[in-house]
Formats: C-alpha cells, structure tokens, sequence
C-alpha cells in the first residue's frame, strides 16, 4: 500500500482578498492544483493548461479564463508551457527537519528548464534563509551545483559569517513547534515568457522608514540601530513577497500586531525579548500573522480574520496612545 501524502492548506483562505476575489471556477482549479498528485515538495507543478482542463474535466475554455484568474491575482506563475508554481506554497508546509530539505532535490531536478526554475531555486533560497542553521546548511550542500549556475558570481558564505548572523535572529525559545506553515515565496508571482529576463515593477524598499516604523511602534522591543546588508537583503524578500507587503501601511499594521504581544515583549518565563531581525524570519511572521504569540483574547480575534473596523479602531488607538 503506498504511503499517504498530506498538504497544508491554511484556513485563512478564506480571509485572503486575492482568492476570495476568484470566480468559483477558479477556487476550484486553485484547490485542484494544490492537491494534484504531481504537485511537488516546492509547491511546482509540471503540467499544462489543455491537460489540466481535462484532468479536472472542465472545458478548455472555462478553465482557461479561470487559470487566467488565479495567474491575476499572483497565486500562481506561469512559464507560458508545462511549469506553474505557486510562490507562496512553501510558506504553509515549512520543512520540519533538514532532512526534508534535502528530499526536495529530486522533485526539483524534474521540472523543465526554464526562467521560472531558476525563480523557484531564488525563492525557495530566500524562504530557507529565513530558518535556523541545520536547514541552510542541507540547502546549501544538497543543491550546490543548481546554486552556483543560479549565483555563479557569489561565494557562499562561510559557516563564521553565517553564525555571527545566527546569533543575532536565532536565540528565540521554540514554543509552537507544533504550527507548521508559507512567500511564499518571496518572490512576486508572475507569468514568465522566454524572454523574460527583467523583474517586474516594485516599488523601491524604503528600508529607512520601514526601520523608523519599527522603532516608533514596537518600543518595548530592542530599537534597530543600522538597516544593515543581511537585514535589507530580509526585508526586500518580504517587501517583494506581495499581499500588500509592498505599501508602508501593511508594515505600520504588522509592527502593531507584533506591540500588542506581551509575550515577544519579555513577558515569558525566560524574560526572552524578540528583536527586528526575529520578527522578520519566514517562519515567525507567519506565527505573528497567525495570532500565536497574541495573548487568548487577542489570539481569537486574530484567528477569526483579525481585519475588522474595531480592531483597526484599536490599533490606531493605540498607536495614539504610545506615539
């Protein structure tokens, strides 16, 4: 009997403006992607749109316009032939041991060559950056060939430079080991064509003023002196990630979510205090985003959307309050 393979699909689906914009043609031929049995660890699919429209038994028109939909709203790219990929996949099924990074190699080593390969190996890069040593190190090692054609003019970082870096993101005490989740990538999704060769228009970071946010907001936590290179090359990731992370209104409302958590402010057992480069690990946003470390009130509220106008009323408020 062969083994029985699982994905994570987060609830919070349904709070996403993207996919709730979506006809339910195209909520349908999301899901169906997303559990295909072609699907692999990286969240990348070898498949085309006739063939697809016929699996799913809907007519190529239909599932055309619907594909074009999801390709719309960024929640899949496009290499125009027989690769998609969804950027923010990763995201909502993290590698729980380096052991599972390593088994991504040979899902990855069966997708066409193409422009958009290369983007999935960029994203899934970032995405692991943001984990703690053991997951880089089975990266780094496991897809060393792949990374020096994709980096072919960068060294890569020696184990000292990397752990000067670790001491500063990775001193967090693991509390919800048990909350597995993902972009994303952290890479825009877009329909890439053969001779695309340029990134798509973002607007410039404004690194300074996401790091006076910061420090005007979260007070309680340690200030953040220098946007130094390893933290611009964090929070360009995130900036370019999508999901509104591209305004300065979407960092001014995840600060405040990241201020009304006592326990990320020293209020736990081991008087532990998050700091700027924490908060901004793959990983950790996404707990953040979930209302894991809010306290149960909090939490509850967050669960259930955490967008409504009273909650927003409250943010404000307390901005005011602590500005």
């Amino acid at each position: 009997m062969s083994k029985r393979r699982y994905r994570k699909i987060s609830v919070c689906i349904w709070n996403d403006a993207k996919f709730m914009a979506l006809s339910n043609d195209a909520k349908l031929i999301v899901f169906f992607m997303l559990t295909h049995p072609d699907l692999t660890q990286l969240g990348a699919l070898r498949a085309n749109v006739p063939g697809l429209a016929c699996e799913l038994g809907m007519e190529l028109e239909a599932f055309t316009k619907g594909f074009q939909e999801v390709l719309t709203q960024g929640i899949v790219t496009h290499d125009g032939k027989l690769l998609i990929w969804f950027p923010n996949f990763l995201r909502y099924n993290l590698p729980e041991s380096p052991n599972v990074v390593k088994s991504w190699h040979y899902g990855f080593r069966e997708l066409p060559e193409s422009a958009l390969r290369t983007d999935i190996l960029v994203g899934v890069k970032f995405l692991v950056d943001g984990l703690s040593q053991g997951f880089r190190e089975a990266f780094r090692k496991t897809f060393a060939e792949e990374l020096a054609h994709a980096f072919p003019n960068q060294r890569t970082e020696s184990r000292e430079q990397r752990t000067g870096e670790d001491k500063c993101v990775d001193d967090s005490p693991d509390v919800t080991s048990g909350l597995a989740e993902s972009a994303g990538v952290i890479e825009t999704a877009k329909t890439v064509g053969e001779d695309s060769q340029e990134e798509p228009a973002i607007p410039n970071c404004p690194y300074e003023k996401i790091k006076e946010a910061y420090n005007r907001i979260c007070t309680r936590l340690p200030q953040c002196r220098d946007m130094t290179t390893q933290r611009k090359a964090r929070v360009r990731a995130v900036w370019k990630s999508g999901n509104g992370k591209q305004f300065l209104e979407w960092w001014e409302g995840y600060f405040r979510l990241v201020r009304r958590s006592t326990f990320l402010a020293g209020d736990n057992d081991r008087g532990w205090t998050a700091n700027f480069d924490w908060i901004l690990k793959t990983a950790n946003m996404v707990k953040i985003e979930e209302g894991t470390y809010l306290p149960k009130k909090g939490k509850t509220a967050s669960l259930r959307g955490g967008a409504s106008v009273s909650q927003r009323n409250n943010d404000v408020f307390e901005s005011l309050m602590q500005e």
